[in-house]
Order: structure tokens, then sequence, then C-alpha cells
């Protein structure tokens, strides 16, 4: 099948990897080219680097626009969790940028507004520590999603991953060194897409309703049943048909 205009980038989140993607990526409904990046520390792009710096949120966003430089065709952003958040970092420098789509990601202000955009749930705490043990990562990963069928893969990337990955994501975050995502994402003039697993444990929904009106009509709010953090993974051909109307509406047919 001739594949359509328009690329696909995937962004995992934080301790994860690509393969949260692989469901979308391996599907014939989407016929468009889709890459599923791996961040630094993460999957296939390990990394023995001893500085947290180069798992900052700078860091990435900068490895992230280089990997895509190249690329001449118009792009979609896909984010999930931390992966949402680079997105939106790096969605004012992408060249050909027609749609972006966030999961497990609450747009924050700056300072970062962590009780109004975050819910509290201790077991998630586990993603900011370095060296977890294996039953705390369990439990964390048991707590984010719905769909306990992908707790296995959920907890391989999760020690496969660069444990100074976890240092440097709190020190960003408690350093306050992420940008006005909020002001960022409403203000960028193309199509927005938030999806909201309804048992993500980690994102307040009310939060989440008012970013979608803070867009003035320019962003769209889909809700996944029974499903938490992962919505790519825990309800994969929900989220196909979701992607695949999604890239109609970006994507140029000329």
């Amino acid at each position: 099948m001739k594949k359509k205009k328009g690329t696909i980038i995937f962004i995992h989140g934080n301790s994860s990897s690509s393969e949260v993607f692989r469901p979308i990526i391996e599907s014939k409904i989407l016929t468009h080219t889709k890459i599923g990046l791996n961040l630094l520390g993460h999957g296939n792009h390990s990394s023995n680097s001893t500085n947290a710096e180069d798992f900052s949120i700078k860091a990435y966003s900068k490895d992230i626009l280089n990997q895509i430089a190249d690329i001449d065709d118009e792009i979609l952003l896909v984010g999930n969790s931390l992966g949402g958040h680079l997105a939106i970092e790096i969605a004012p420098e992408v060249a050909n940028l027609r749609g972006i789509v966030i999961f497990g990601t609450p747009p924050v202000k700056k300072p970062i507004n962590f009780e109004e955009a975050f819910l509290p749930v201790p077991a998630l705490q586990t993603f900011l520590t370095e060296h977890p043990s294996e039953g705390d990562i369990e439990m964390a990963v048991s707590a984010a999603v719905c769909n306990k069928e992908t707790i296995p893969q959920l907890v391989a990337d999760f020690k496969k991953a660069n444990p100074l990955v976890r240092k440097a994501i709190g020190i960003d975050l408690m350093e306050n060194k992420l940008s006005n995502q909020l002001e960022i994402f409403s203000t960028l003039d193309i199509p927005k897409y938030i999806i909201a697993g309804k048992k993500d444990p980690s994102v307040n929904p009310e939060y989440l309703q008012e970013v979608t009106n803070n867009c003035n009509g320019n962003c769209k709010l889909i809700k996944f049943e029974n499903c938490g953090h992962y919505p790519s993974i825990e309800k994969p051909q929900e989220f196909n048909t979701i992607l695949h109307k999604i890239a109609q509406e970006v994507f140029s047919e000329n």
C-alpha cells in the first residue's frame, strides 16, 4: 500500500520506550510514515552516561529536534507523558508541524502548577526515584494502568532505562526548568488533541478540560473508558482508530 503524505513522530515517556507505540506503528490502518523515537537512556538508545544533564528536558528537546531536522514532510507529533511535555517544548521549532497529540500530559504553567495539573498518587513517585526496588516498580506500573496485560512490558522498559533519567527529570521539575507549556500549547496555531484515559491516576481531568477550553475551539479532548496512563498499549485498536482520524484531519491531501 502506498504511503500517504505526512510523518507521525512518536515520543514516549519517562522510563518507558517506543515499545508503547509498537501496536500503532505496526498497524496497517495508518499508511503514513511512522517513527518511534527512543530517548537517550531508554529502549535501544542506551547510555552509560553519569551526567544527569544528558537526560534533562533541555537535552532531550535538542536531541529530538536534531533527529527530525531532515524530515522533508508534514509532521504530527504524538507524545505520551514526558513525551507529551517534550512535544510541547519543541513544537514552536518544528518545521511543517501540522498537529500535536498528547496523552498522560497536562500542559503545565510556569512555575509548575503541580497541585492543579496532577493528582497525588504516592506509588507514582517511583517514576522519579533513581533506584527503586522491584516491588516499588511493579506497584507503580500497576497503579498507572487499567489493562494489566501491559504491566510486563512497562516493567521491562522501566528496568532498562538509565536510573539517572529519573533523577534528571526530578531535578528539572523541582528547579522549574520546563517552559510555560500551557501558553505554548494554547497558542499553537495547529490542530491540538488531548487523549485522556479516564482512569489515568496521575493527571487531573478537570485541568485537562480547562486546558481544552483555553484553546478557543482549537483543541479536542478525547476520553478513553477503562484506560490509564498508556492508551496506545492499553487500548491500541481505539487509539489506532482515533489517530487515523486525526491524521486525516491534519495532513493535506495535495
